[in-house]
């Protein structure tokens, strides 16, 4: 395809001289494509420009306003007296992050249960004995995570018998005399 240089119609055929030159009139009338096409090349390029320019990474945006409450888990349970069937109320339960060593603490209601919610974590519950008091149930490391609720645990308490000798007790002297009352 040869584009005229005098009428700028567009023909086939074998070149039979070269041109000497390009002028300004004839570059404007020789395009392969209509003026139409261009203009829309020119305007889609023009739009993916802005578009991109408006994707780029540049500094980011700093929220320096009220952060969301972390996600949290519940922890429930009850403890419970000698038999593990009367209440205890109004006894602290401490719980300790596993990971971190952060201690929380609550009470226990008039039914011996308590509630809690922490962050996600495993936690270590205790219970702070009084004289005289073992623990015949206690729960082990609780994995909490986000929205849960572990409502198994239970703690039950038991008092602790002490047996006294029913007679004199003995002393020995390290074998050095007899034994005194």
């Amino acid at each position: 395809m040869y584009c005229n240089p005098d009428t700028g119609s567009v023909f086939s055929g074998a070149a039979i001289a070269k041109p000497s030159g390009v002028t300004r009139d004839r570059a404007n009338r020789c395009h392969y494509f209509p003026p139409w096409v261009t203009g829309l090349w020119l305007s889609l390029g023009m739009l993916a420009l802005l578009l991109s320019a408006g994707c780029r990474s540049g500094v980011p945006v700093v929220d320096l306003g009220p952060k969301p409450p972390a996600p949290q888990g519940t922890i429930t349970g009850i403890v419970r007296g000698p038999e593990g069937t009367s209440p205890v109320v109004g006894r602290t339960v401490e719980i300790v992050n596993a990971e971190t060593g952060e201690r929380h603490s609550t009470k226990t209601s008039d039914n011996g249960g308590f509630t809690v919610k922490l962050p996600a974590g495993k936690y270590r519950l205790e219970l702070p004995l009084k004289d005289g008091e073992t623990l015949v149930k206690r729960p082990g490391v609780i994995d909490l995570g986000k929205g849960d609720i572990d409502s198994r645990i239970e703690f039950v308490l038991a008092t602790v018998r002490v047996s006294r000798p029913h007679g004199p007790a003995y002393r020995l002297d390290n074998g050095l005399g007899s034994p005194t009352t």
